[in-house]
């Protein structure tokens, strides 16, 4: 997810500069020995020692973690778990006021979810996701989403035509192909720009399924 390379006198003291640049802690990162260095003949000719660390997703844990904590420090008492799957990283937020943290819609859920998904990628080499939920919102969400695609699917199917969905969130467009992908002869995609994105529902003779969003 993420190599550095850092330079000092000796390796043990190349790796604790590392773990105090980086805030590192035990088992967030492992690290292998690029050059051992040299003292070199009375003091002259010496030769720094080099260290390449690699920081592994407990590392990313945390700091998501602690991140997205003082963030809602001010929201009462929330809790925030952070678990990891490969390169995606899954939130789950905990508290008396769970309504205050998804917002209308879910509006400041995504909101959250972009925040993060921007500070964990500012600290990566490589592309990582953020999923961001409260009170498993968008469990429920996507039943709700099941019962719409599903009367929207038996409309274009009817009508041999298509349905247009009313604006929606990436998350909850991607649960829309997800669903559609379970049908025959529709497929679907989305149109518009951002905040008014929607998915369009269409009939497909030829029984090509949904397709991802982008």
């Amino acid at each position: 997810m993420k190599k550095v390379r850092i330079s000092a006198p000796t390796v043990e003291e190349a790796l604790q500069k590392a773990k105090k640049r980086f805030d590192l802690r035990e088992g967030e990162y492992e690290y292998t020995i690029m050059d051992k260095g040299s003292k070199g003949i009375f003091g002259l000719f010496s030769k720094d020692a080099e260290i390449e660390i690699q920081f592994n997703s407990n590392y990313f844990t945390r700091k998501l973690e602690e991140f997205l904590s003082n963030a809602l420090s001010a929201c009462g008492d929330v809790v925030v778990k952070v678990s990891c799957s490969g390169r995606r990283f899954l939130v789950e937020l905990d508290g008396s006021d769970l309504g205050r943290l998804i917002g209308k819609h879910g509006k400041t859920l995504a909101a959250l979810q972009h925040v993060a998904m921007i500070y964990l990628n500012r600290m990566s080499d490589t592309k990582l996701s953020v999923s961001v939920d409260a009170g498993q919102y968008k469990k429920r969400r996507k039943k709700n989403l099941e019962a719409i695609v599903k009367q929207a699917i038996q409309r274009a199917k009817l009508t041999k035509g298509r349905v247009m969905l009313d604006p929606m969130f990436a998350f909850e467009r991607r649960m829309v192909h997800e669903i559609v992908k379970r049908h025959r002869n529709v497929k679907s995609y989305s149109v518009g720009v951002e905040p008014y994105r929607k998915v369009v529902i269409e009939y497909s003779a030829n029984g090509k399924n949904g397709e991802e969003d982008n």
